[in-house]
């Protein structure tokens, strides 16, 4: 039996864009059947750190915690309420990291109280820190819903149940009291000098399940200094003050060691708001967590997220970084306009955000830019201006260069949802009842206030979707059944597709080249404002698309992709009849 299950829901697609990064296309039994070759493409899900976290604090101080992670899995109902049959918790945590979490958080929720209906239930997480309250007046059926950092708030909750005092004192929480929602106001933060480590389930349920474990989540810092205002963070509860904390170097590396070790970890995600903090305390914290990397001669590569204006845009810095396994980093640059720049409230200026760009080049580590293309009032000469940085700062040679096509979401919480006056409810598919209450009000479809700006992102969107379907989830199988019939094949005319490899290779090449065409066309087309803008543009960016497949591959991309599938498919057929 445990003391506290802790359940983190799974994503339901609805046909609205997540706030999600990192979805899950495969469960872990899919994963299995692929053939090894191709599981490369699948990075397995990240843990989610918060709920790992708990579960570590809960279990320093005495607790029995059962930890499941449902990303990757697919249990019924029946499975999860013969879980908490078995385990009759005191406590039940459910943790909604993104938006689209809180359709299969409400199942759970109702699955938990079918078990039992007497059983404390707190929702969590992320999305609930700044929609906490509104959680709480539509799900009432959870006992409260906690906000902000989470490991305190639990362990007190733990504390009132087991000693059956009053629990509504607890800092962090809204709940139902005397005929409507109260809080018991901002949550204590935990000393990050004397927290446990996060708690390994997710790793420990792959491995046991034959699913490799190279890749874990952890962190050295939690917060931001900065003011951003299409993120949430600079409104953080139960900061006051030292908005930017960090964890001791010697005990984040302690755990990297730890997870080499038990888990054969080679890649880390470093879940940090801002890894990099600020000016002199972020070089200090960064480069000394680097040096002591290399001091243990660990082997490690890991990706991070810091802003233009930290510390580590500076060449040492950099230099040692790269050194410690720092291959990849995402930089909150997100625009070369310097209109936007203020608006946004970066505390930076396109210069440094060229400069920061160019080092990154120099120093060989692969810039990942976080970058936002529109906002509410982004106006065509802004988005000639993001053009005109994008090709100077060569910040489109990426792994997906589409991805800068990008718009900033309106979330609960940010400034840009208060001053979106423009805007409708999201169409959610297939979602009733409180879950859909929430995500209708959680964020702001907004219009942009030029309305030739607004043709555009929709025309650019939808197009480069196919484009960012087909570069990470068709071409890899593509590549890798032109390969399979040539090895398995040889000797007997399969050598004959190889040729359909070359052409899929230099149609991947070319994307940051056709990404800069797309943006010009679309921009040029805008500026021009013909009657039926919207539906020109859509038009001439799919006849420039197909004309590139074209150039590539000899065809367009769907008919490529069946005539190689259906090639590939007849030289295995002919291998097995010999």
């Amino acid at each position: 039996m445990a003391d506290a299950v802790l359940l983190t829901p799974r994503e339901i697609p609805t046909g609205v864009a997540s706030l999600n990064n990192q979805n899950v296309l495969i469960n872990d039994e899919e994963y299995l059947s692929l053939d090894p070759a191709m599981r490369l493409f699948y990075k397995r899900v990240r843990e989610n750190l918060g709920v790992a976290c708990i579960a570590g604090h809960l279990r320093g101080c005495g607790y029995s915690v059962q930890a499941l992670n449902l990303h990757g899995r697919n249990p019924s109902d029946e499975a999860i309420t013969d879980l908490i049959r078995r385990e009759r918790p005191k406590f039940v945590g459910i943790s909604i990291m993104y938006d689209l979490h809180i359709i299969d958080a409400v199942r759970l929720l109702r699955c938990v109280r079918k078990a039992d209906p007497n059983v404390f239930v707190a929702i969590g997480g992320a999305f609930c820190t700044y929609n906490g309250k509104l959680i709480a007046e539509r799900i009432p059926e959870a006992d409260c819903v906690a906000f902000g950092e989470g490991e305190l708030t639990v362990e007190g909750l733990m504390e009132c149940l087991a000693a059956g005092r009053d629990w509504h004192t607890v800092p962090g929480l809204w709940f139902w009291q005397n005929g409507r929602v109260r809080s018991s106001g901002p949550p204590k933060l935990p000393d990050l000098a004397k927290v446990s480590w996060p708690g390994r389930d997710l790793l420990l349920h792959h491995r046991k399940n034959g699913i490799p474990t190279p890749r874990a989540s952890t962190y050295t810092s939690r917060g931001c200094h900065a003011k951003c205002t299409f993120c949430y963070a600079p409104r953080q509860p139960g900061v006051v003050g030292e908005y930017w904390r960090v964890r001791p170097v010697e005990d984040a590396v302690d755990e990297i060691e730890y997870l080499q070790r038990e888990f054969g970890t080679r890649f880390l995600w470093f879940n940090d708001d801002n890894f990099g903090g600020a000016f002199q305390d972020g070089y200090n914290h960064a480069v000394g967590f680097a040096e002591e990397i290399l001091r243990r001669d660990l082997k490690i590569n890991f990706h991070c997220e810091f802003r233009v204006d930290t510390g580590l845009i500076d060449r040492e810095a950099l230099r040692t970084l790269r050194r410690a396994g720092m291959d990849l980093a995402l930089l909150g640059m997100e625009t070369g306009s310097p209109g936007m720049m203020k608006r946004f409230r970066k505390g930076t200026t396109v210069e440094y955000n060229f400069d920061a760009a160019r080092m990154f080049k120099q120093e060989r580590i692969e810039l990942e830019p976080g970058w936002i293309m529109i906002e509410p009032g982004t106006t065509l000469d802004e988005l000639w201006e993001n053009l005109g940085f994008i090709v100077a700062a060569r910040v489109h040679e990426s792994e997906n260069p589409f991805f800068l096509i990008n718009r900033a979401i309106a979330l609960r919480g940010t400034e840009i949802y208060e001053k979106a006056t423009r805007y409708e409810k999201p169409e959610i598919d297939g979602v009733e009842g409180a879950a859909r209450e929430v995500l209708w009000q959680a964020r702001r479809d907004y219009y942009v206030e030029d309305e030739r700006v607004e043709h555009l992102w929709t025309a650019w969107s939808r197009v480069s979707s196919e484009i960012n379907d087909r570069k990470e989830n068709e071409a890899p199988f593509l590549a890798q059944s032109i390969a399979d019939a040539v090895r398995a094949g040889r000797g007997t005319g399969a050598e004959s597709v190889l040729p359909l490899l070359g052409r899929l290779r230099r149609w991947n090449q070319g994307l940051a080249e056709l990404l800069v065409a797309f943006l010009n066309v679309g921009l040029m087309l805008a500026d021009e404002n013909p009657p039926g803008l919207a539906d020109r543009l859509e038009t001439e960016l799919r006849a420039m698309i197909a004309a590139y497949d074209r150039e590539h591959l000899g065809q367009t991309f769907p008919v490529f992709a069946a005539e190689t599938a259906r090639a590939c498919g007849e030289h295995a057929l002919a291998q097995l009849r010999s």
